[in-house]
């Protein structure tokens, strides 16, 4: 059996039992596409596939994974994991606080992590932590003294009420979603060579 590839053996598996394609993807919650994928071996198996079709043809994970340790990758350099904290900072453009909180959340609960992932989990949370707090204050500075009836300076005032004020939380967006692009982009692009 150990001659035997990893999707070899959980099409035979799968055939034993007398299960269809769909029946496994209907047991396992994946989609069919995804165990034709395995099974044809075109497709990387993740882990959560890989667990979900162990327990469903009752075939040990060990089993599965030592004999063919040789196909199975592993991101060392947790770029997929990176990547998922700079789409997870876009969550910003629901609410400004997510963005910040979102990936605070998502890299505070990871173990494993290496020195590139929590330098990029600094990065994001400073340049978002850094936005929000200027953001704040800028809006805080208008409501405290609409509120405290004190008069700004002419040259504020001129700023407040023209079509200049909402190039502030654009500049705000613009600067973090170029952020966000630029180094998703360049963790992406480190994945291909």
């Amino acid at each position: 059996m150990e001659s035997q590839t990893v999707n070899q053996l959980i099409k035979q598996s799968r055939k034993l039992r007398g299960l269809t394609q769909q029946d496994l993807a209907n047991q396992a919650g994946l989609s069919l596409r995804t165990v034709q994928r395995i099974e044809k071996g075109t497709e990387e198996i993740s882990g959560f596939s890989l667990r979900q079709i162990s327990q469903i043809l009752e075939i040990p994970l060990e089993q599965l994974i030592m004999p063919n340790v040789n196909q199975i990758s592993i991101d060392k350099n947790q770029s997929g994991s990176i990547k998922a904290l700079y789409l997870a900072s876009l969550t910003f453009l629901v609410n400004p606080l997510l963005g910040l909180l979102v990936p605070a959340i998502m890299g505070y609960t990871k173990q494993n992590k290496d020195a590139q992932y929590s330098m990029h989990l600094k990065k994001i949370i400073i340049i978002h932590a850094t936005g929000l707090l200027l953001l704040g204050a800028f809006i805080g500075y208008i409501l405290a003294a609409d509120f405290l009836k004190i008069e700004l300076p002419s040259s504020l005032n001129y700023i407040f009420n023209s079509w200049l004020f909402l190039l502030i939380p654009v500049c705000y967006y613009v600067v973090i979603i170029t952020f966000t692009a630029v180094n998703y982009f360049r963790i992406k692009g480190s994945d291909v060579s």
